[in-house]
């Protein structure tokens, strides 16, 4: 083979096995590499404009705004169960909302869908990062040189004064990592050489090696429990092995799921206290009602000089006094509401009304329109049926599910891996390097009597084995690195206990609250009951023209629509208490009939 071919031959071939690795990423290249700058100044365009949005959301109907019972009365309702309500919500959930705006305050922190596909794709500490550290690697060189010199001693020219060469090298070789932390390699050297020297075998030559290489660490960086914990080329306190990236993926993909609970938490929330606003409007509507009454029998009675005013002023204060109260009712304020960690981890009952505000809450929390032209009213009643729970059973569920819980015992095993991991800086580095060698020359480089000929006859053979140690006197930072481990892992470890503490005692706190409100449920009623039985016997003797006390007819007035508010507030109370329970025994997702499907890469 002519010089010039075996040199455009291999030219071609270098190109082409350098562009192996990316053949799909050609369209980049103008992009990446190129001057063309039209892409990235069109987004700096963008920039400097202020960053205007690419474009407007769809237009929403303004919010919906009640005065009047009259008004409230001809509104459209849309009837929600609990358990529409929250497959509504997670068909509508790209984004875990809350009601405290953290999606403004604080957004690279909010919980979306998209916590675990970007831990697993992160190019620096994903699973897939961890994994590609043990890909294969290819390697490619060229180089042409021409040299034309003179030299004062014809024992560095090589016989003569002038010397004049063309050398060309190609280097083709592919790497790869193993999990015991050795480093393997295959390389195909080709070098040719033409020269003047007169003691020349050839003119000009052709040379060929194949290298075959291994380095394996022996001590310090060796083994397959070091690399899968630390990963290749790892550094003291620095651990991105495979096992780690395992481990940091299952802990987000927990975080994931805590987010889902306490979104779904604030979800039924929102729609308990929704139910509440409605119940608080009936018992003010009814109020106002009784009161408006009352004060145009007053009102009469002055007129006809049978009374004095002082009692008509008072009823009309009383009516005036409930109309404000069903106002706030029907419009409801910014007020507080229930949300998780507020009192209890999955949150206290605030016992706020205004159905309005607590309407709006539940479409922000559930991903709907502000206003579709109807308003969204609670269909579940709470339950009232006594629920016993066995402390035994529940307080292992706690321990065994919850998600914190889950999270804090992945970093425990993650810090126990990295002491095995930090106690392999205490040895020192040792490794042993073997290269097998085969050569061929002639004067062209492949056919007859070539370099690829002279190679396949295996004439000439070469081996080379290394031992390389380095040892760091007194091994000042792996002593640290273990010690460090150590002391992380210890810390971890006394977070659990008190974690654990933490959940249990918050569990009781839960478990006791619903026994209270169950037994509120009953005295709450009766004292409805009670209510409502003396103020019907007070208008039963007003109406039969008996004397009845004045101030006991509006006392008694105050008394039914406040027992009955407090009525349906226990009644909350009670079914918020009971998703306490299951939120503080990690089984909220479960009990809301809600499955989550992790995808995990395979290893």
């Amino acid at each position: 083979m002519p010089y010039w071919a075996a040199r455009a031959m291999i030219t071609v071939v270098l190109m082409g096995l350098i562009s192996l690795g990316g053949c799909t990423t050609y369209h980049t290249i103008p992009q990446s590499i190129g001057n063309n700058t039209d892409w990235v100044d069109a987004i700096m365009a963008d920039v400097d404009a202020g960053a205007p949005p690419e474009e407007l959301p769809s237009t929403q109907m303004s919010p919906m705004t009640i005065r009047t019972v009259d008004e409230f009365n001809a509104v459209n309702f849309r009837d929600l169960s609990l358990q529409e309500t929250l497959s509504i919500a997670l068909n509508n959930t790209a984004v875990l909302r809350d009601l405290g705006a953290s999606v403004l305050r604080n957004p690279d922190q909010i919980g979306s869908g998209f916590a675990k596909p970007l831990a697993r794709l992160d190019p620096q500490v994903g699973t897939e990062a961890a994994l590609a550290m043990f890909d294969a690697q290819f390697y490619a060189l060229g180089s042409w040189e021409n040299n034309d010199r003179r030299f004062n001693n014809r024992f560095f020219g090589g016989g003569s004064n002038a010397f004049k060469q063309d050398v060309n090298d190609y280097v083709f070789q592919m790497s790869k990592r193993t999990t015991t932390g050795a480093e393997l390699a295959v390389r195909s050297v080709i070098d040719y050489d033409a020269n003047n020297a007169t003691g020349n075998l050839l003119d000009s030559a052709w040379q060929t090696q194949i290298h075959l290489e291994a380095r394996q660490p022996l001590l310090q960086g060796g083994g397959l429990e070091f690399n899968r914990i630390a990963g290749p080329a790892a550094r003291p306190g620095v651990y991105s092995g495979v096992l780690v990236a395992k481990v940091n993926q299952d802990i987000t993909n927990a975080k994931f799921e805590q987010g889902m609970r306490d979104y779904l938490s604030d979800v039924i929330n929102a729609y308990w206290d929704l139910y509440f606003a409605y119940r608080d409007l009936d018992a003010k509507r009814d109020a106002t009602e009784r009161s408006l009454q009352t004060w145009r029998s007053y009102e009469a009675q002055r007129s006809s000089s049978r009374k004095s005013g002082a009692a008509e002023a008072l009823s009309r204060e009383q009516y005036y006094r409930f109309r404000s109260d069903l106002q706030n009712a029907i419009a409801g304020q910014l007020a507080q509401r229930t949300r998780n960690s507020n009192a209890a981890s999955g949150g206290a009952f605030a016992g706020v009304g205004g159905v309005q505000a607590a309407e709006r809450r539940l479409r922000l929390l559930i991903g709907i329109a502000i206003n579709d032209g109807s308003l969204l009213r609670p269909l579940d009643e709470p339950s009232q049926a006594p629920v016993r729970f066995d402390w035994d059973s529940i307080s292992v569920e706690a321990i065994q599910l919850r998600s914190e819980l889950q999270q804090q015992r992945l970093k425990i095993k993650r810090r126990e891996m990295e002491v095995l991991a930090a106690k392999n800086y205490l040895m020192p580095q040792l490794d042993l390097v073997t290269i097998y060698r085969m050569r061929g020359l002639d004067k062209r480089l492949a056919g007859s009597d070539s370099a690829f000929a002279d190679l396949g006859t295996f004439d000439l053979q070469e081996y080379e084995a290394n031992l390389e140690l380095k040892l760091p006197v007194g091994f000042r930072q792996g002593h640290l690195a273990v010690r460090h481990a150590k002391m992380e892992l210890a810390r971890d470890r006394a977070v659990l206990k008190e974690q654990e503490r933490q959940i249990l005692h918050d569990l009781a706190a839960t478990v006791a609250e619903v026994e209270r409100s169950e037994a509120l449920i009953e005295s709450s009623l009766n004292r409805y009951l009670a209510a409502t039985d003396a103020l019907e016997t007070l208008q039963s003797s007003q109406d039969a023209g008996m004397p009845v006390s004045f101030e006991q007819l509006l006392d008694a007035q105050r008394r039914v629509s406040e027992s009955q508010t407090r009525y349906f507030q226990s009644l909350v109370e009670h079914a918020i208490a009971i998703k306490n329970v299951e939120f503080e025994k990690g089984t909220l997702l479960k009990s809301s009939d809600v499955m989550l499907i992790v995808d995990s890469p395979s290893y």
